[in-house]
């Protein structure tokens, strides 16, 4: 298949990206800032924004999948800035979209924030049914384009599947501003600096390994595509801040240095999500235990330093 791919400069795109084009498919991956040297076997890069109309006019004409990854912000950096979410995220999804309109109808992938659309006032483990409640704006521009989408494809025909997934982390992952937990800390670890945590370090986040991430795209595009499909897609296990500091010091032998500030009112206290649609509907499942998957990762951050 060919696939477009809105997004691959950044980790979740660079996962799937690669794990795609194992599996023998042929990307024409869209990235902001082109270097040379990307390219590689299935692989081709293109300079360009999300909603580049020639751009779009040139590669997603024919495209079998069109994956959008591409997103500017994170809870913490668009915090009391919901004008960084309109302008820097849904005006360009909502071009693209416009785009699409006049395209032929191959499905979009969207991938949205489990971790940040959901109520955490919840009942057990949060289902794709369950109630939407983001408490960021970064949440509340994933769910924007979520809506936007079902109208899209109301209008359009055109089928649409949207991801939610948890805290993916694995090989690969760099450190983001205020986002990427894990290779902070591991950063924090080595250099001897001190980790900030927003609150008392009991809120809990499931934690899903970068393989099993691009585990689920593999077997999302053996299916074919009907209507609108939306996907948690999870580890199914909840680890609170502190515990998985108490885990890498473990890994590592080393002590993190902490420092504990205020909540900053834009992260839940913790949800458990339900992914048993996606083992149901497409027979996938994350197999990597938090333990392995931190180990990993932390032999590849000592080797790539």
């Amino acid at each position: 298949m060919k696939i477009l791919v809105l997004g691959a400069a950044g980790f979740l795109g660079q996962l799937v990206t690669a794990r795609l084009a194992r599996e023998g498919h042929q990307l024409i991956c869209l990235v902001r800032n082109l270097t040379e040297g990307l390219d590689k076997a299935n692989v081709k890069y293109a300079q360009a924004t999300i909603d580049d109309t020639q751009a779009l006019l040139e590669h997603a004409s024919d495209a079998d999948y069109v994956l959008h990854f591409a997103w500017d912000t994170t809870p913490g950096t668009s915090k009391g800035q919901p004008a960084v979410e309109a302008v820097n995220n849904l005006l360009p999804t909502f071009r693209l979209l416009e785009q699409l309109h006049r395209m032929p109808g191959c499905p979009l992938v969207f991938v949205s924030s489990a971790g940040a659309v959901y109520s955490d006032v919840l009942e057990g483990n949060a289902t794709e049914l369950s109630p939407l409640s983001p408490k960021s704006y970064y949440g509340a521009g994933k769910l924007s384009v979520e809506m936007f989408l079902h109208a899209y494809a109301a209008q359009t025909g055109h089928p649409i599947v949207i991801v939610r997934p948890s805290n993916v982390y694995g090989p690969g992952q760099t450190i983001k501003r205020q986002f990427a937990i894990v290779p902070t800390l591991m950063e924090a670890l080595r250099d001897g600096s001190t980790f900030k945590i927003w609150g008392n370090g009991e809120a809990t986040r499931d934690y899903l390994f970068a393989e099993d991430f691009s585990n689920f795209f593999a077997q999302l595009l053996k299916q074919e595509q009907h209507g609108i499909n939306t996907y948690n897609v999870a580890a199914q296990r909840s680890c609170s801040i502190n515990d998985l500091c108490g885990l890498l010091e473990e890994i590592s032998g080393s002590s993190l240095s902490l420092e504990y500030l205020p909540e900053r009112g834009v992260d839940l206290s913790g949800v458990d999500f339900d992914a048993s649609h996606a083992q149901a509907e497409l027979g996938w499942q994350a197999t990597t235990e938090l333990r392995e998957g931190l180990t990993k990762t932390w032999d590849w951050f000592l080797r790539s330093r």
